[in-house]
């Protein structure tokens, strides 16, 4: 192959890389060129003789000596496939092919092919005749370069000058050299971690790629394009959305483990998990995420008993003091099918404990107790031996016991104030408080008269500046959140989870979409306010990434709008507070364009619709990929385009699979699991 070159000596890095006679195969030469298209002329022996020439396959085209010994032949193009293009004489040439197809269709009644193939052409017109043109984009530029003393591949994303077209030679590349460009990242001065995504594919038929053993080209992608980076799984289900996730969590996770172990910071990884298809094995993949290992994945779930020390609860308890922040979360969006002023009020103010505050402290506790009142009255399981704090008066006390004719409190604190309230009086006090201010008691005005009463109040008795509302009532559906047993906000634990550098799965396939999706907002709202705490205070908030099912639903352009939206505040935010985010919809046009344009990482599997595929073309150059993305249905077969990568390619991703799972274990220095003769794994 290397007079096809001239110029180009057996030391150059062009050369041993990319055009050595095992990575490339001569195709044709180029016939027209600007700066941005290339037609090359091929023929069907050179196609036959590469292993076919698919749509969208990668070229290579290098010039000749140009009146030189030494050439200027030391770059390469980079071409891709676009379709076929005409050649000047080309309709000459079809009338002769016409000719010859009709004499044969006419002087044989049942023609076999070879006869309607070469009947009355001559070896010379036959010849001519194979010759074809092919429509190709110039994708950039190989060349060699110095780095600190050492030769190196760069790649530009241009043509800086271009020659007369038959000073060409166009190549096929093939096997290492093939794997070689799609897995060319551009230089940068961040980590790089190559890891093993997939092969090259370019078209769904692969019959000749296997024949000719070019279906097996690896691609390697730099795993650090996806920690702190926004990263789209686009696709229809069931297209290997899922399998891709788990390659990229447990890749990230391999490295977390070595980052860990020469004394970095790990990074943690938050699975939103809808199907439960990261938490339990399937039979797409054979095994799940948690088959990392117990020490390194949590798993929280409804209905978690404690059986197992990696399965959390995922409930909260609605009675614990130290989760009173989620539970306000969680009864303000219940709440806000009622349009009254209540609700605002109730939604804009904390009921937690302020160190050094008293006076706060008294009356989130004042606010809590009616609270509690209406909790009970909604139904919700009251924890065993619950009581309630509570700063209330001496006198007050007295007045409260002598209408209900018995003495509900009890001694808490180093003052006769400082009482609590056992469960089976709380709502009787909180009634008596509320008679005693109606009936214009100065202590129970005075009692009563905080924002944090008055915005819990209406929960607990319906009514609201003298209209009837719904209170309490609205709290029915939030009771399989809670659970007496629970005795920490699980947001508050996930996130001290991750900061550990652990894969965290909340398992929401079991429960109502309204609570789940009001519990991951809790947990989303919770992890925004850890990681903005630790950014204002001037250090680096910890690595951490996000990964998000159904995004149309979460990001769509009319929610954009709302800042307050946690997820948008999560999508807008991220980077500063080195969240990456993996987010994964079947509607592309369904997530708003401004999270699509701040996207590093692209994985686009099979669309149904034009719609979706014009949406997907505004993005680098996916609308060359339109039709096929639209007609290829093959699972797992993707157009992926990286931060570190020049240009898209098209990929068959590896599945995810036990091989996977025991790489994840080694770098935790864990043993590897061999499946069972029963197919479970030990």
């Amino acid at each position: 192959m290397a007079n096809l070159i001239p110029g180009v000596g057996a030391g150059s890095l062009l050369h041993s890389e990319l055009m050595a006679e095992d990575r490339s195969i001569r195709i044709g030469a180029i016939y027209r060129i600007d700066y941005g298209e290339a037609i090359v002329l091929t023929h069907d022996r050179w196609k036959a003789e590469a292993g076919g020439i698919p749509q969208y396959s990668f070229l290579l085209a290098t010039a000749q000596d140009i009146n030189a010994p030494d050439g200027d032949d030391d770059e390469v193009l980079l071409l891709r496939v676009e379709g076929t293009a005409p050649l000047s004489m080309e309709s000459d040439l079809h009338a002769v092919r016409e000719e010859s197809l009709r004499a044969a269709l006419s002087n044989n009644q049942s023609p076999s092919p070879s006869v309607v193939l070469d009947i009355d052409m001559d070896p010379v017109t036959k010849n001519r005749i194979s010759f074809t043109g092919l429509r190709c984009r110039i994708l950039g530029t190989f060349y060699e370069d110095v780095d600190n003393g050492k030769k190196v591949l760069e790649f530009g994303a241009d043509v800086d000058n271009f020659y007369a077209t038959s000073s060409y030679r166009v190549l096929k590349p093939l096997g290492e050299g093939l794997s070689t460009i799609a897995s060319y990242l551009k230089p940068t001065d961040r980590p790089v971690d190559r890891v093993r995504i997939g092969v090259v594919r370019y078209s769904a038929t692969r019959r000749r790629a296997k024949m000719s053993k070019q279906a097996a080209s690896a691609v390697e992608v730099n795993i650090r394009d996806f920690i702190g980076n926004k990263t789209a799984l686009l696709g229809m289900t069931r297209m290997g959305k899922s399998n891709t996730a788990k390659m990229i969590i447990a890749r990230t996770f391999a490295i977390s483990e070595r980052q860990r172990a020469k004394g970095g910071h790990p990074v943690g990884q938050l699975i939103f998990d809808p199907q439960g298809e990261y938490a339990n094995p399937n039979t797409q993949d054979g095994t799940e995420i948690a088959a990392i290992g117990e020490k390194h994945v949590r798993i929280f779930k409804f209905g978690a008993d404690g059986s197992q020390t990696h399965v959390k609860p995922l409930s909260i308890n609605f009675f614990s003091e130290n989760q009173i922040d989620a539970v306000q979360g969680l009864i303000s969006d219940q709440l806000s099918t009622d349009d009254v002023g209540y609700v605002k009020d109730f939604a804009g103010t904390s009921y937690a404990d302020v160190p050094n505050d008293p006076s706060t402290t008294t009356h989130a506790q004042r606010a809590r107790l009616v609270l509690y009142a209406a909790l009970m009255r909604a139904g919700f399981d009251v924890p065993s031996g619950f009581r309630a704090r509570v700063n209330i008066k001496s006198d007050f006390q007295r007045k409260i016991a002598a209408e209900l004719g018995r003495n509900p409190f009890i001694r808490a604190g180093n003052t006769a104030n400082i009482v609590a309230v056992a469960a089976n009086d709380v709502e009787d006090v909180v009634q008596k408080i509320v008679d005693l201010r109606e009936a214009r008691d100065v202590d129970a005005v005075d009692f009563t008269k905080n924002v944090r009463w008055t915005s819990v109040e209406p929960i607990f008795t319906t009514k609201s500046q003298k209209r009837s509302v719904r209170g309490w009532k609205n709290l029915n559906p939030l009771r399989p959140f809670h659970s007496p047993l629970t005795k920490n906000d699980p947001a508050i634990e996930i996130y001290e989870e991750l900061v550990q550098g652990r894969i965290v799965i909340v398992d929401l396939h079991v429960g109502a979409s309204a609570i789940t999706k009001a519990l991951s907002e809790s947990i989303t709202a919770r992890l925004l306010e850890r990681q903005t705490t630790v950014f204002t205070s001037g250090q680096e908030p910890p690595a951490i990434q996000v990964m998000l099912e159904e995004a149309h639903n979460l990001f769509s352009s009319d929610r954009y709008k709302n800042e307050r939206d946690v997820w948008v505040k999560l999508a807008k935010e991220a980077s500063k507070l080195n969240l990456g985010m993996t987010y994964a919809t079947q509607e592309v046009s369904g997530v708003a364009h401004q999270v699509k344009a701040n996207t590093a990482n692209w994985v686009v599997a099979h669309l149904n619709n034009t719609k979706e595929v014009r949406e997907l073309a505004q993005f680098y150059d996916f609308g060359s990929f339109s039709d096929a993305i639209i007609a290829s249905e093959d699972r797992g077969y993707v157009r992926l385009k990286t931060l570190s990568s020049p240009y898209i390619v098209p990929v068959q991703i590896d599945r995810y699979d036990l091989d996977l799972v025991n790489e994840a274990r080694a770098a935790a220095g864990d043993p590897p699991l061999i499946p069972s003769s029963q197919g479970t794994l030990i």
